[in-house]
């Protein structure tokens, strides 16, 4: 991506206990996708959440990190993943 189809970006509050924290970005490619943060890697691996059906305008990680909400653009949901390992 070029950095301009990236609406919204979040990271965990906390770190992992592996050090690293997570980072996760709304894109307008209906994408929810979620990194480990930092990271040095230029294309790094990620998980991609698929759900809305039009662009994704913003993330946001709960306040305990255990959850992440998305919300979409034209089709005007609200999600909530749960978070794994990753």
């Amino acid at each position: 991506m070029d950095g301009s189809d990236i609406n919204g970006v979040a990271r965990t509050k906390q770190p992992h206990k592996d050090g690293y924290h997570l980072l996760a970005t709304a894109d307008d490619f209906s994408k929810v996708k979620v990194f480990r943060y930092p990271s040095m890697i230029e294309e790094s691996e990620f998980v991609e959440g698929t759900g809305h059906s039009s662009h994704v305008t913003m993330v946001c990680f709960s306040q305990d990190d255990k959850y992440l909400f998305s919300a979409g653009g034209n089709d005007t949901c609200i999600f909530q993943w749960k978070l794994g390992k990753m």
